[in-house]
């Protein structure tokens, strides 16, 4: 099925590929833009005539979404949405999406990697070591 008249937009990725997003999209064939957004201004450029969006960081507050005449879905990596004005969104029937259980794993795991350091004053210890406040003996 091809849908050439579709173009979807990535405003901003900071990972080193979009590869995956582009096998996902194959099926419909879309026209995939990859921008490298910071400014409203730049989205406004890059994503004013787009049916889709994926974005990172950017920022999507409302002047971004009024400028947007044929947008119909907003995803944004990652678990949040706080830079999306999703009130704008939904008053323009643009739907907004996330990944809720993005870097779950990675977070719990870094969680309990703290607890430990802290509990066991791996910050502190290392920094004495570094200041030579405190003598190292290799064993």
């Amino acid at each position: 099925m091809s849908n050439k008249g579709l173009k979807i937009v990535i405003t901003d990725c900071d990972h080193p590929s979009v590869e995956i997003e582009k096998a996902i999209l194959r099926e419909i064939d879309p026209e995939l833009i990859l921008a490298n957004c910071n400014t409203e201004d730049e989205v406004i450029e890059a994503a004013k005539d787009a049916d889709g969006i994926i974005n990172q960081y950017a920022p999507m507050n409302r002047r971004v979404i009024e400028s947007l005449k044929r947008c119909k879905v907003i995803a944004r990596y990652g678990v949040g949405v706080d830079n999306i004005d999703v009130e704008a969104a939904t008053e323009h029937k643009i739907i907004v999406a996330n990944v809720p259980d993005y870097c779950v794993d990675e977070v719990s795991t870094h969680a309990l990697a703290l607890i430990l350091a802290c509990a066991r004053g791996i910050t502190l210890l290392d920094r004495k070591i570094r200041d030579k406040k405190m003598g190292f003996h290799p064993g």
